[in-house]
């Protein structure tokens, strides 16, 4: 298929466009920047967060045997403290986009309520593991650290000739049977067990550019989503990657005009911030 731009894509940017392609133009091609939300803001903040958690946390500070909770009360200091330092950036680091300081409040509550539901399960994860573990193993070790400690966090992938590139949050060894992928989310899932679409093409992406850079096809891309602290696991297939394949020439078939970017209208559209392009015109009404 012919290529007729050069447009910077990533799986963001690739989910975008099949949630709505004149969203896409306007926001990678046009490059409007959105504006800024609590909610996005919040998102940034807690993805910081999850990334230097691991480097905080000593495996050798828990004996075995120790009960969950106490672990959990670790885990919980520590991510509130990571927490804290971001959330004072906000102004500095981050854009203050909150209506008020009691709205900030709100969300700096509802961030701890993740936060520390995500360490109690850590926490009750990793003494379950220890538990089922022969402790007098030479590996056993090294398979708590393999279970425990993520392989990659915010690793970049990026594929030149594609001009493609994309963030994963973070990659899991899964006992010598490949890795996996986990995306952490702080937006609502509408159902429980359930992958939003837009959130199932990213994840995809993510697989894909893995796969070209490192000729492994990851097992299963894991969705993390605080708010429920559920894990929701999407196991990678070859037509998944041909389906990214697909969705890349296709997004490179369109010439970079508004024309080629239709709008696809839904309820969204409502709380777009590029709302204002779309609907320049005011419908007529009808007699």
């Amino acid at each position: 298929m012919e290529k007729n731009n050069h447009i910077r894509l990533s799986p963001t940017g690739i989910a975008c466009y099949f949630g709505c392609p004149r969203k896409f133009f306007y926001k990678f091609i046009r490059k409007i920047e959105e504006k800024p939300r609590p909610s996005m803001v919040r998102g940034r903040i807690v993805h910081r967060v999850l990334e230097h958690f691991f480097t905080f946390v000593d495996l050798t500070d828990i004996e075995e045997g120790k009960n969950w909770q106490e672990v959990w009360e670790k885990f919980r200091k520590v991510l509130f403290s990571l927490l804290e330092t971001e959330w004072n950036q906000i102004g500095k680091l981050y854009e203050d986009c909150f209506s008020s300081e009691s709205q900030k409040t709100s969300f700096l509550n509802e961030t701890k309520e993740f936060l520390n539901f995500y360490a109690i399960k850590l926490a009750f994860s990793l003494m379950s593991k220890m538990r089922e573990l022969d402790k007098n193993s030479q590996w056993f070790e090294e398979e708590i650290k393999r279970f425990f400690y993520p392989k990659n966090m915010e690793m970049k992938l990026e594929l030149e000739e594609e001009d493609m590139a994309g963030f994963v949050d973070k990659t899991m060894s899964l006992f010598g049977k490949g890795i996996a992928i986990v995306d952490y989310k702080t937006s609502k899932c509408p159902f429980p067990h359930f992958i939003p679409e837009e959130h199932l093409k990213q994840g995809k992406a993510y697989a894909f550019l893995w796969n070209k850079l490192f000729g492994e096809m990851p097992k299963h891309i894991s969705f993390y989503y605080l708010r429920t602290g559920e894990s929701v696991f999407y196991p990678i297939s070859e037509r998944d990657i041909e389906e990214i394949k697909n969705d890349i020439d296709t997004i490179r078939s369109k010439k970079p005009v508004l024309d080629e970017f239709p709008k696809k209208e839904t309820r969204l559209c409502d709380y777009c911030d590029f709302r204002e392009f779309c609907f320049k015109e005011k419908p007529k009404e009808e007699n």
